[in-house]
């Protein structure tokens, strides 16, 4: 399964040396990491709360930094880690200074603009809180917010959309005292600013953007800082009027609109406001308010092409399997299945669906939602796939499977490997309770008579008390998995368990970090 991971060492990854300490401590610090960076949202689980996650997947973030900070940036920016470890990542990187290290400072500076550019906005603009809750506000710090923020292409939808936020990201960046100077020199029209004003406008906003988006980032920031006279931007003037005229609204974010609705249109529905501004909906948007715009008579279509497998099944608890996301499903697991570098003939999956795969309440069954389409991924892998769950349940690609009662996987694995499958694939989030270690004992009671057939878990579910994803079996790599598209991640852990030198240049690799090697 190592070979899952391109690992061509080239000259100048070669020239990454690692001390005998280095060599000593990554395995294990990195194996915490991965599992933390793959499987943890920031939310609680069956078994843990929120703040023993949150404390654990710290602890995991600083470990590795600790050990080397060049491998800490690099691991940030592997496909598949969570939203939320890059958050915490690059809030490490800014609040202590960088001092070493192989590579050069630059090559810090870019990769934290691109995982702040891989996050949703929203939740850029919290990593951008949380900088402020935390008091970071170096210059590296008050650069990126600015940067990112005024050089963004829908600053305008963003302005109505997010205002407090912005306000809130961008005052921590000037300061108030800076902040309300520009306010008031951005009622001005450029003619009419003195010298001092036009550098103050400069030094301050436009010299983050291009030179003909500056009327309209200037704009777009007056309005944030809450005067909305004299705007002329198409949002930004909606806004504005749709206070006296509800119908003004159809161009805002729906949320905006429903805050505008409360307070101005009080005789006027929800339901209005969807019907109203359905078309702004973003793509996460249209498939998170299905349910409500079935109860509001609202016809919002999505296309589920455009949604990852995992958030296809989320959505199909909820609100039921369709051909249309079946297809979609099947769609999205071959293709995947076509650009891994392995094919079997006979594929055995066995799945946990035992009550704790529901996860926690805000989970919103995540962690099934993972494991089925991990299974149709598996599955597409092979020109035969036998996929059951804990119970002994035979069941079918693309269709759902509902957690309940306790987990005993022992008696499917036996039932597995009586179909003489190429390979298994455990897929449970690693917590077995009827009874606790049976699944081990019978690992190793079939190879004591002879049977070696592969065994590999993947699981979704970071586990606070482990600090890591929890294994069932000591001859069983535990790989840690948020999606499908992300299954490297595990692999890339398992390497680097077993040849520490070498998952470090596959690492390098991944993430395309040769390029600041110095040669060798």
């Amino acid at each position: 399964m190592q070979n899952l991971i391109a690992t061509q060492v080239d000259d100048r990854k070669q020239a990454f040396g690692l001390t005998e300490t280095q060599r000593e401590l990554l395995p294990l610090a990195f194996g915490s990491f991965l599992d933390s960076v793959a499987t943890a949202t920031g939310r609680g689980t069956f078994y843990n709360s929120r703040e023993e996650q949150a404390a654990a997947v710290e602890a995991a973030h600083h470990d590795l930094f600790d050990i080397d900070r060049d491998v800490y940036t690099a691991a940030l920016m592997l496909p598949g880690v969570t939203d939320y470890s890059r958050q915490i990542g690059v809030r490490r990187l800014l609040q202590t200074t960088r001092d070493g290290g192989i590579l050069p400072a630059e090559f810090e500076a870019a990769a934290m603009t691109l995982l702040v550019r891989g996050l949703p906005t929203q939740r850029m603009l919290k990593l951008f809180g949380m900088l402020r809750r935390d008091r970071v506000n170096n210059a590296r710090t008050r650069r990126l917010i600015l940067s990112e923020i005024l050089g963004a292409g829908g600053l305008e939808f963003w302005a109505v959309k997010y205002r407090e936020k912005l306000r809130v990201a961008m005052t921590h960046a000037w300061g108030r005292r800076t902040a309300s100077i520009l306010r008031s020199v951005l009622a001005k029209s450029p003619d009419e600013r003195t010298e001092k004003e036009t550098q103050i406008v400069r030094q301050n906003v436009t010299r983050f953007v291009r030179d003909d988006a500056a009327g309209r980032v200037e704009q777009c920031v007056r309005f944030v800082l809450g005067d909305e006279t004299g705007a002329t931007l198409g949002r930004l003037a909606a806004y504005r009027d749709a206070k006296s005229d509800f119908d003004r609204g159809a161009v805002l974010p729906p949320e905006t609109m429903e805050g505008l609705r409360s307070r101005y249109h009080k005789d006027r529905t929800s339901a209005e406001v969807l019907e109203l501004t359905k078309s702004q909906l973003t793509t996460g948007q249209k498939i998170a308010v299905q349910r409500k715009a079935e109860q509001s008579g609202v016809e919002v279509e999505f296309d589920p092409a455009k949604y990852d497998a995992v958030r296809l099944y989320v959505y199909t608890f909820e609100m039921g399997m369709t051909d249309e996301i079946r297809l979609a499903l099947r769609n999205k697991a071959e293709t995947a299945a076509a650009g891994l570098p392995v094919q079997f003939e006979r594929v055995g999956v066995l799945i946990d669906a035992s009550q704790s795969m529901i996860g926690h309440d805000t989970q919103a069954r995540r962690p099934i939602a993972t494991a089925l389409a991990l299974r149709d991924l598996l599955s597409a892998t092979a020109d035969d796939a036998v996929a059951i769950t804990s119970d002994g349940r035979a069941i079918d690609s693309y269709e759902l499977v509902e957690p309940s009662g306790d987990t005993s996987l022992a008696a499917g694995l036996v039932q597995l490997l009586k179909s003489d499958p190429d390979v298994v694939f455990v897929l449970s989030d690693g917590y077995e309770n009827a009874p606790a270690g049976r699944f081990g004992e019978t690992v190793a009671a079939v190879r004591r008579i002879g049977i070696h057939t592969p065994i590999h878990q993947f699981t979704p579910v970071f586990a606070a008390e482990s600090q890591g994803v929890r294994t069932l079996s000591d001859s069983v790599v535990a790989m840690p998995v948020s999606k499908p598209e992300a299954i490297g991640l595990g692999l890339l852990k398992a390497l680097i368990e077993s040849d520490v030198e070498r998952g470090v240049a596959a690492l390098f690799g991944m993430t395309k970090v040769a390029g600041y090697l110095p040669a060798a």
